[in-house]
Parts: structure tokens; C-alpha cells; sequence
């Protein structure tokens, strides 16, 4: 009833996740194991892989380094699908995406994404497991949201009679989320989930190439965005991208890209944005840059913004999590 598609790198994560996922689904299932270890493919043409072996009617894809703890989880996906308006789900996304290229977890500065999952932090000695979680309008089982986090999402099979990984445009092992989701939207709806919890083993960073990615899929979806979810106040985007923009700038400046393309990519945008959302708080803040620099004017504007109450971060929890 369901079919698992993994692109698989590393046997001892495979091993974890194959007897994680038949000692706690709970229904019928294949597993359709893509075997990258000789890096034959990107994360999109495996994906395409994987999507013409499978034989059932829900898709679920999945990184490796992950585990279960939700028992009958299997039960949980296909009841979610049982509601014809739902067209993908996922543990985390975004409730909106700016036309300003951004990724998903920019909205956390202002509370729109939500999430559930348990992680233990890569960059703490302590080696303690947490439970992330956000939940912004305190839905019961689910969210609505726009961009779903390619970590584990499931997407209805015939979706795929519309929709594919795109590897013309992105042909690496980043985006292809933000993508697939992007297309599901246009004849569906994308949730993220409350009721599945699972483990991630993340030890990863985000590469240069990832920024290179973003923009191109500003550029493929400009006709879409920005989109978001029908609660978030109409406004929300007036905020949005100017901070993407900024935020945009700020982590490229961190990674091994040319200072040349970083200002045509902020005159480009920050253009667009004077024209559309004019904002003098903004505008300030990319003035002073020029003087002091972006991590820096970051480090004034973030502690005003969030004594103003601009930022705001409520519902977010990040909690230890005990096992039974």
C-alpha cells in the first residue's frame, strides 16, 4: 500500500531505516532501494528511478539517516490520504515561500513553519536527543504549508502522471523538495504532519551549491511567487522578502561565491523589492551594511527587531526528549 523510495549511500543508515521501517509501519509496504553508493545519480533522477518501480498508490521518499518511533505510522499516512485535497505530506515545511530566493527555515524568524521530528544536535557534546517542534496556528494533526522538507514526505502517485523531479533544471541533491512541492501545489494540497515522529541523524552542511539551487528555482516558480498559506496575514510578504533578502546575502557571503555574482543577485532583488514592498526599516539596514557589514548590521537590526516585537519566534519548542 505503500511504497518506500530511498536513495542509498550508506549501509549502516540503511540498515537502521530497513528495520525501523518493518518493526513500526504496520502495513503493507515495498521498499525500492536506489543504490547510490557509486554516485550514479543525483537525488532527482533516483527519485524518477524510484518512482517508475513502484507499484502502490502512495509514494513515500526518505533519507536514510533516519528511524521511526511512531508505531503503525503506515496507518497514519494512508488516513491522511484519504482526504482527495491532500496531494503530499511531510515532518516540516514553510506556511509560505517569497519570491525573494529563500529557504524554507528563513520563515522560522517569524514563526510561519512548522514541524515535528526528534534530532540529536551535531555541534553539542552532550549528544542529548530533542524534539523540535512548531505548530503556528495549533492544528490538530496537520498544517497546511507550502514548502514541504524533502528529510521524509510522501506524495499521492498519480500526482506523477503531472509532475516529476526536475533534472533539467536542478541536477544535484538540494531543492528538489522545494520543487516538487511547488508542483504538487499546483493541483493539490501540501501538509505538514503532527502524528508521525521519527529520528534524524543529521550530521550535514549547507554547501554553496545549495544558494545556486535557491535561485534557480526563484527563477523557474517567479510566475508563482510568492505563495503562502491563507491564514498568514495578507501583509506577511511586505516583511518577508525583504528579510529573505537579507538573510539570502548574509549565508552567501559565508560560502565560496563570487563577491560579483552576491551584488548582482542583491541589485537584482533588492530593486524588485523597493518597488514593491518599499520598506525604510529594510533600506536602513542595507545602508548601514555597507559600513559595517551584513553580520554586523545583522547583530543591531536582529536585537531591535526582536525588542520590538518584529521578530516574532512564539510556539517554537525545542525540548529534550526522554524515551519511555
Amino acid at each position: 500500500m505503500i511504497s518506500i523510495i530511498i536513495c542509498h549511500r550508506n549501509k549502516n543508515f540503511l540498515d537502521g531505516i530497513t528495520k525501523s521501517i518493518k518493526s513500526t509501519i504496520g502495513v503493507p509496504y515495498e521498499l525500492i532501494i536506489i543504490d547510490n553508493s557509486e554516485n550514479k545519480y543525483n537525488i532527482l533522477s533516483a527519485y524518477n528511478t524510484g518512482v517508475k518501480r513502484a507499484n502502490f498508490d502512495i509514494l513515500c521518499f526518505s533519507h536514510e539517516d533516519i528511524v521511526f518511533y511512531t508505531q503503525n505510522w503506515g496507518e497514519k499516512v494512508i488516513a491522511h490520504f484519504k482526504n482527495p485535497e491532500v496531494g503530499m505530506i511531510g515532518i516540516m515545511g514553510a506556511l509560505a515561500q517569497s519570491a525573494v530566493p529563500s529557504a524554507w527555515w528563513f520563515n522560522n524568524y517569524f514563526a510561519k513553519t512548522a514541524r515535528n521530528f526528534l534530532m540529536r544536535s551535531p555541534y553539542t557534546k552532550d549528544k542529548k536527543m530533542y524534539r523540535y517542534y512548531s505548530n503556528p496556528y495549533n492544528d490538530v494533526d496537520k498544517t497546511e504549508a507550502v514548502i514541504i522538507d524533502g528529510l521524509w514526505f510522501c506524495i499521492r502517485k498519480d500526482l506523477f502522471k503531472k509532475i516529476e523531479f526536475d533534472e533539467k533544471v536542478f541536477n544535484g541533491f538540494h531543492i528538489y523538495d522545494a520543487d516538487i512541492s511547488m508542483q504538487v501545489l499546483q493541483y493539490a494540497k501540501n501538509y505538514v504532519i503532527f502524528d508521525i515522529l521519527l529520528d534524524h541523524f543529521w550530521t550535514g552542511k549547507i554547501s554553496g551549491d545549495y544558494y545556486m539551487d535557491l535561485i534557480r528555482f526563484a527563477n523557474k516558480w517567479k510566475d508563482k511567487l510568492p505563495v503562502q498559506n491563507h491564514k498568514i496575514e495578507n501583509r506577511y510578504m511586505d516583511t518577508f522578502n525583504w528579510h529573505a533578502l537579507r538573510t539570502l546575502i548574509l549565508e552567501m557571503k559565508t560560502k565560496d561565491i563570487p563577491d560579483k555574482y552576491i551584488r548582482d543577485i542583491f541589485k537584482k532583488y533588492y530593486s524588485i523589492l523597493i518597488s514593491q514592498h518599499n520598506s525604510y526599516w529594510f533600506r536602513s539596514y542595507f545602508f548601514l551594511s555597507r559600513f559595517i557589514g551584513f553580520r554586523y548590521a545583522n547583530s543591531v537590526f536582529y536585537r531591535i527587531e526582536k525588542l520590538a516585537g518584529i521578530c516574532k519566534t512564539p510556539g517554537y519548542v525545542r525540548k529534550e526528549f526522554i524515551e519511555n
